[in-house]
This record gives C-alpha cells, sequence and structure tokens, in this order.
C-alpha cells in the first residue's frame, strides 16, 4: 500500500504472512521410514490375526503401529512479515536527490501439542492345542495419551536509512548511495537449548556505493561495505570490504552499427572486490573471542572421612581466540549478447574466488599444550578457492495468436580447499587440501576376489576374506589394508553441474509451461545400514531393498552386481567399507512443474457477471525424474534414502479476475 502524503513524500507499508497447521504421526514421517528399514517382514505380520501388535523383542517398534498407533503432533506456524517506509525527495536540494529511511518486523509463533502413547507389543511363539497364538509381552505400554506442549518464537527487526542520488548531465549519469542498517535477531524456539543462541543476533552495516556512465557507453561503479558483528571483540567487530565494476556497451559505438541489426546489444563487463562473513554455524560456538566454561573435569572431595563434601569442577570449554571477518575475494566478467529485435538474449558469466581467514578451530596445536581437539582456539586459518561460470540462453517470440519462449541456464561451480588447518597426514593422497570441499574419502575397490589364490596373494584385508568379497587396492604398498589406504573418491555430494530448462508457449487462449532441472558430475555414497546392508543385525532383524538380489552368485562369478558375496554379522567383512565401490553416480534431469491453462477474455458472458478473465489450468509438482540412480530420489543423496521423498503433487484449478 502507497500513501503520497503530499508529491514529494510517500509512504508505502507492506504486509504479507500466513498460517499453517499440518498434523504428522507422533513419532515424526522420518522415523516412520527408519523403522520400516528395520522392521522383518518375514518374521512379523503387520498385525496378529487376534489383534495384538507385534514385535521382536530388543527390535524396534512395527512401522505401521508407529504410524496408526502412536498418537499425534499437531504443529502450527504463523508467520507475519511487515515493512513501513518513508520516502522523500529533496529536489528541493538538487535534483535526483532523495532520502528513504525503513523498519521491518518480522515474527514467527510456533506451537506443537504432542498427544503420544505406547501400545503394548507381543510375539507369537506359537499355537496352542485350540489353535489360539501363544504370546510374549515384548514390550509393556498403556492405551492412554501423554500430553505434551511446546511453544516458541522469533523475531527480527530491522532498520534502514539510506540517502540516494541519480542525475543525468547531458551524456553523464551520474549517481551515489550512502545507507545504513542494522538488525536484530531473537531466536526462542525449541531449537534454542543454551544461553549463547539465546542471545540476540545483531549486525549493523555502512554501505556506499557510486556509479557513472558516459553515453551509455562506459560504465563504472565502486561500493563499499563497512559492517559490524557481535561475534568479534570491538578491536575486531568492524570490517571494510569494498568492490569495483567497469562496463562497455560496444553495440552503442558507431563503429557497431552495421551490425546491429542482427545484434542489437553486445555488452562486457568485469567486477573485482571483496565481501566477509561472520556468521557462525553453531550457535553454541558463538562468541570466540571469551574463554568458555563447562561443567565436569572430574570432582574433588573435601573433609574428614565421614564428614566430607564433594564438587564438581568447572573446565574451559572453548579457549577463547583472536577471530575476526573470513573475507572473500571475487573477480567477475561476464558478456551480455541480443540477436533478432532482442528475440534472443545470451549472458554468460566467468567467476573466480578466493576465501582467506576461514573459521576454523586450532588443530595443529600438540595436545602437550594442554588443548584438546573440542577445546582449542578458532583461528582464521581456513582457506579455499573457487572458480566457475553461468550460461543462460534466452529466446522469446511473439506472434498474431500467441507466443513461445525457451530459457536454459548452467552453472559450473568448482572448488577445493587451500589451508583446512589439519596437521600432515603420512601419506600425501590422504590430504584433503587440493580437493572439493565435499569430497569424500573411502577405498578404491578393484573388484572381486575371484579366486582362493588371488586372496593369499593379496594385501590382506581384514575379516573372513574370501572369493566373492571386495578386493581394494594398496596404496601405499604395504601388504595390509588399513584406514592408510584411503584417498579421494568420487565427485562428491555437491553437484559440480546444475542446469534448468523452462518450455512455454500459448495459442488462442491456449497455454503450456514447462520446467525442467538436473544436475550432473554428481555421485552419492550408498551407505551402510538397515535396508542396504544385509542381516546387519542377524537374520531376524531388519529389512531390506530388493535389489539386493542383484548380488554376486557362486554360479555366474563374472555377472557385474551391486552386491558383493553376502554375509551375516556373524562373520567380520570389509565389504561395506566407504569405498568407491558404493559410490553411484546420481546425475538427473527432472519435470519439476509443468502447467496446461486456457484463458476466456473479452467474452461477452465475461462482462455480465462482472468479470474480466477466467482461467481453467491442470498443473504437476515432480513430475518425472531420469536418472542412472533409480533406488530412490537422486536429490536425497548420501545415505540409505530413508527419508519421506519428494511428492508428485497434480493440482486443477479455476481463476476468476473481477472488474
Amino acid at each position: 500500500m502507497t500513501i503520497n502524503i503530499s508529491p514529494k513524500t510517500k509512504i508505502d507499508f507492506g504486509l504479507n504472512g500466513y498460517l499453517k497447521n499440518y498434523n504428522e504421526p507422533a513419532l515424526g514421517k522420518n522415523i516412520i521410514f527408519q523403522l520400516a528399514s528395520q522392521a522383518s517382514p518375514h518374521v512379523i505380520p503387520v498385525q496378529y490375526s487376534n489383534g495384538l501388535w507385534p514385535m521382536v523383542k530388543g527390535t524396534t517398534e512395527n512401522p505401521y503401529k508407529a504410524m496408526t498407533q502412536t498418537g499425534t503432533n499437531n504443529t502450527y506456524n504463523n508467520v507475519l512479515r511487515s515493512n513501513l517506509r518513508l520516502t522523500q525527495d529533496l529536489g528541493l536540494i538538487t535534483e535526483g536527490l532523495k532520502l528513504s529511511g525503513l523498519f521491518a518486523f518480522d515474527a514467527t509463533i510456533y506451537s506443537g501439542l504432542y498427544r503420544v502413547r505406547t501400545l503394548p507389543s507381543y510375539f507369537a511363539e506359537g499355537r496352542d492345542a485350540q489353535g489360539e497364538l501363544i504370546m510374549t509381552n515384548t514390550q509393556t505400554g498403556s492405551p492412554d495419551l501423554d500430553f505434551a506442549l511446546s511453544r516458541g518464537t522469533s523475531r527480527r527487526l530491522y532498520s534502514e536509512a539510506s540517502l540516494n542520488y541519480n542525475r543525468a548531465f547531458g551524456l553523464h549519469d551520474v549517481g551515489g548511495l550512502i545507507l545504513f542498517n542494522q538488525s536484530d535477531y531473537s531466536d526462542a524456539n525449541t531449537n534454542v537449548d543454551s544461553y549463547k543462541k539465546a542471545i540476540p543476533f545483531r549486525q549493523r552495516n555502512v554501505v556506499g556505493r557510486a556509479t557513472y556512465a558516459y553515453d551509455r557507453k562506459y560504465l563504472f561503479e565502486t561500493n563499499f561495505s563497512y559492517s559490524g558483528s557481535d561475534n568479534f571483540t570491538p578491536d575486531n567487530r568492524y570490517g571494510l570490504f569494498s568492490s569495483v565494476g567497469l562496463g562497455w556497451v560496444v553495440s552503442n559505438e558507431k563503429f557497431f552499427e552495421p551490425v546491429k541489426d542482427v545484434m542489437n546489444h553486445f555488452k562486457l563487463r568485469y567486477s573485482y572486490g571483496s565481501s566477509g562473513n561472520a556468521s557462525v554455524l553453531d550457535g553454541n560456538k558463538r562468541f570466540m573471542y571469551l574463554t568458555q566454561f563447562a561443567s565436569g573435569g572430574g570432582s574433588y572431595s573435601f573433609g574428614l572421612p565421614g564428614s566430607q563434601r564433594t564438587y564438581t569442577g568447572y573446565l574451559e570449554s572453548l579457549m577463547r581466540g583472536n577471530v575476526t571477518w573470513e573475507t572473500s575475494y571475487r573477480h567477475n566478467v561476464g558478456i551480455e549478447m541480443n540477436f533478432f529485435n532482442n528475440e534472443l538474449q545470451f549472458i554468460a558469466e566467468l567467476f573466480s574466488e578466493n576465501r582467506e581467514g576461514i573459521l576454523l578451530q586450532g588443530l595443529d596445536i600438540p595436545y602437550v599444550s594442554g588443548f584438546n581437539s573440542s577445546n582449542v582456539p578458532f583461528k582464521n586459518m581456513g582457506a579455499t578457492k573457487n572458480k566457475g561460470m553461468d550460461l543462460t540462453l534466452e529466446y522469446n517470440k511473439n506472434m498474431e495468436n500467441g507466443f513461445f519462449m525457451a530459457r536454459g541456464t548452467m552453472n559450473y561451480n568448482s572448488n577445493k580447499i587451500v589451508a583446512d588447518n589439519l596437521p600432515p597426514w603420512a601419506y600425501e593422497y590422504r590430504n584433503y587440501e587440493g580437493q572439493r570441499i565435499s569430497q569424500r574419502m573411502g577405498y578404491i575397490a578393484t573388484g572381486l576376489f575371484k579366486t582362493d589364490d588371488e586372496i593369499a596373494n593379496a594385501a590382506t584385508q581384514v575379516g573372513d576374506v574370501r572369493v566373492g568379497d571386495i578386493r581394494y587396492k594398496d596404496l601405499n604398498g604395504d601388504g595390509v589394508i588399513n584406514s592408510n589406504d584411503q584417498t579421494a573418491i568420487g565427485y562428491g555430494a555437491t553437484p559440480l553441474i546444475t542446469y534448468g530448462l523452462t518450455l512455454g508457449g500459448g495459442y488462442k487462449g491456449f497455454d503450456l509451461s514447462l520446467f525442467f532441472q538436473g544436475a550432473g558430475l554428481v555421485d552419492l555414497n550408498y551407505q551402510s545400514g538397515f535396508a542396504v546392508t544385509p542381516f546387519s543385525q542377524g537374520a531376524t532383524y531388519g529389512n531390506m531393498y530388493t535389489n539386493v538380489l542383484d548380488r554376486w552368485d557362486p554360479e555366474n562369478p563374472d555377472k557385474e552386481t551391486l552386491y558383493p558375496r553376502l554375509s551375516t554379522n556373524e562373520t567380520v567383512t570389509t565389504n561395506y567399507y566407504t569405498s568407491s565401490w558404493w559410490v553411484k553416480r546420481s546425475d538427473y534431469i527432472r519435470l519439476k512443474q509443468a502447467e496446461l491453462g486456457y484463458n476466456f477474455t473479452d467474452k461477452p458472458w465475461l462482462d455480465r457477471v462482472g468479470m474480466s478473465k477466467l482461467r481453467l489450468y491442470v498443473n504437476g509438482t515432480n513430475l518425472f525424474t531420469v536418472s542412472k540412480w533409480d533406488f530412490w530420489d537422486p536429490e536425497i543423496g548420501d545415505g540409505r534414502g530413508i527419508v519421506y521423498p519428494n511428492l508428485r503433487v497434480y493440482n486443477v484449478g479455476l481463476r476468476l479476475n473481477f472488474k
């Protein structure tokens, strides 16, 4: 909402929010999936014929019982966002000068109502002479629902004041901005489990920008930010960061006019600048410049026997560090080209970024100093490099009775660790420096053992090694497979390439839109545990995916399979070590969204009912995915796929626009 107080003064007010209420089983949806991976369908049924609930003693809850009989969680989330801006045109002082002030208030109110119970469970030992089940109680419980209530709130206060200037002097365009802002975020939700997390998060910034353009050809921009965070001491609290950018609109040059009918726009640009980061992922690690204490560290008794008093001591849970802002230095080169009356647009950007002073704990400090891995101080010691490119190609065509558009985007992003503050490894190939940030480490699988002679002549592996087991590469040549033979394997869980494709078109009231998204050069680790490791807890505990049938078979030992020789937990095996055998490519392309609709416009009957437009549509989300990895959604990534999946959703809608 905009209120014009005077020709030079206006107030803008914005308000939005939502009310959200959802219900789920008392144990939570992801827990249900976990339980399903642990249930043994060949040992117990869903429910006994006498109505009692089955459970093998010492195992976990029946998943169907957990989903339908344990109660419900009712969660309410109420979110309100508001902002108020006052803008004053100071043209009386000089043309193009404006003063603006903004205040924003966001609030979230959360409440959870939990009604939970545990019904008794039983195991059928057999049947008696009358054919009745002989039941043994394996879990005590009650039909009564317990009650619990949790509440929480969070609020964010944001204030801003700015002075903005934009003016043209003939062929010269000049602009400037000076802005002050500060934010105050307070979290009182259930995830706040310490006084440090409960203290408001505060930041304060002064930002400036100056721009200049000559004849719409030559562009210049410079920025600075003087930013402060409460995570650092007063001496280190503020950091100064700046950037500069240059642009050249080549298509506005006279020498370009002969090709301007084909290439309507051609622009080159370059920027270089620095930025800072003061955020800490773990709220309990805030205020790293303070030595922090915690109870523990043993106890000591004072007094004579029979009248002693014991006191628990305190220990340094984190030693103070002289920390300050992390800094990022980024180069960016871009090119923009438009063709055929701006119907075809192409944008390419190349970037290179160096991050320095990343906050890491000083694990290079030896234990003889009295420190340990949990309380050594943080330092600005980490460094990474990041480079890549962003490409955008878009085509828009308007026709007499319709339109067509296509837009494709692609991002390539490669990074590596320059300094990780870890002591040197015994072998160079074990170092994380020089590897990707998300690089996983493991063993290199060279195939399956085919003969007993091959086992005898190979490097020694732990456990009962047999034909059909995975063979690992002995990287250091010492004849033993152990942690010293681990190295970088696979691309990692973060894709090097992400891309999207949007297609749309319309004809005489009909329209169709499609959005595809995908990722490339990415893999996942098929991790061990329930559902993926056969018989990891014995023959009567645990479920399995059907792909376990794709296993090594002594009748056909040369067949390529997903699983090596199967075994139970009664024998020690190295088959389920993290290794290249279990790293699988998870590139994918997905039809994320699609919509087909028809618009009724310019119809006499619309006027009679007071409408300007009526739209009928059908749409869907997550309609299909193409990927070599089809055991679970490839976006889930590493693990066992035991989480609530992305849903396929269909909607049919009617949208009315009234005059």
